[in-house]
């Protein structure tokens, strides 16, 4: 069994520097652009279902790759990504000044200043329930996902064996590639974080966020 895990595109909070959290924002233009690019790289493969955050950011990244792989959209709620409470909608900066914030660091979640957020273990479980789930409900089979990169994170974290409160130093570039293969009980990463489907001017936008 395989599970296909991708970011999704360049959104317009991605761009703006905002805490998206469960706030639905549109891809931008040159998002819309990496979406085309990740969804020709999946042109041909052997995939079983496509499942996607209901967030519009996913689901505007999944599309595309639905559509060449000529399969339906399957939305699951516990793929969003983290709800970041009242600072959802807020820049950085914004947050950081309404809220004492600090700096991330190891065994230290900066975010839970913040009213209504979700914790960092809430996070992994439900995300992890997912993919778990998947991994033993395709056997034999490939299922790519879309989700967020606080999500996406959450999941590798945890097949890497990290503690729960662990805010990991993982980068997950606008739609990067990571493949995860095995069962629930013995997952492995077979690559991690892959943009080679972006051409230089896309790739160079992602890394720079």
């Amino acid at each position: 069994m395989t599970v296909i895990l991708v970011r999704h595109a360049e959104s317009e909070g991605n761009v703006g520097g905002m805490i998206q959290g469960w706030t639905d924002l549109r891809l931008t233009e040159a998002g819309e652009a990496q979406a085309q690019m990740v969804a020709r790289r999946f042109a041909g493969a052997d995939v079983a279902a496509i499942y996607t955050s209901p967030l519009l950011r996913a689901r505007s990244t999944a599309a595309p790759i639905a559509e060449v792989l000529g399969l339906e959209l399957v939305e699951m709620p516990d793929l969003r990504e983290r709800n970041y409470g009242q600072a959802q909608g807020l820049t950085w900066a914004e947050a950081a000044a309404r809220w004492p914030l600090g700096e991330a660091a190891h065994h230290r979640d900066w975010a839970m200043a913040v009213p209504e957020v979700e914790s960092l273990a809430g996070l992994r479980r439900r995300s992890v329930a997912v993919v778990n789930a998947l991994l033993d409900r395709h056997e034999g089979e490939t299922a790519l996902v879309v989700s967020h990169g606080g999500t996406l994170v959450q999941i590798i974290a945890h097949l890497f064996g990290l503690p729960e409160d662990v805010w990991p130093r993982i980068r997950m570039s606008n739609t990067s590639v990571t493949v995860v293969g095995g069962s629930a009980s013995q997952p492995r990463v077979s690559m991690l974080n892959d943009i080679c489907h972006l051409d230089d001017r896309a790739r160079a936008s992602t890394l720079a966020l």
